[in-house]
């Protein structure tokens, strides 16, 4: 078993399928026969198959590639920008900012929830004194016979 150009084939060389009209559009052959010297005829599915793109994330500029290309267009105009970890500062303002942030929310806030913390507070408290008022001996006195 010799090749075209004179190269021997070694004993695993895969050997692919005769190539139908639409090879071309594919990448890769979908199908190998594997033909040993032992006349052992074995089929094995190609990397293809075998899950995932044969082209490393990134490269090419492509979204997906590897099965005729069907991410589409390059990808164009994606810029990234980075920092290196030792000239992080991650924590730069963040006791001024908790502050006067804190600060800037409770004042747009305020008037959302105080005015009825306020008047919830006058009622209770007018309730509070009123049963007391009513369970005491001057108030059984006044409104005893009311019931």
């Amino acid at each position: 078993l010799s090749g075209s150009a004179g190269k021997a084939r070694t004993r695993f060389e895969p050997r692919p399928i005769r190539p139908s009209p639409i090879y071309s559009r594919i990448s890769k052959p979908v199908l190998h026969i594997t033909v040993h010297h032992s006349t052992t005829v074995t089929m094995r599915p190609t990397q293809a198959l075998m899950g995932g793109p044969s082209v490393p994330h990134g490269k090419y500029s492509h979204y997906l590639g590897w099965w005729g290309h069907i991410g589409g267009e390059k990808q164009r105009g994606i810029i990234t920008y980075g920092i290196t970890p030792n000239r992080q500062n991650p924590f730069a303002g963040a006791a001024h900012d908790a502050v006067f942030n804190t600060w800037r929310r409770f004042s747009h806030q305020v008037l959302y929830f105080l005015p009825p913390l306020v008047a919830g507070w006058y009622i209770m408290d007018w309730a509070t004194h009123r049963n007391h008022y009513l369970n005491s001996k001057q108030g059984r006195a006044e409104f005893g016979d009311e019931e």
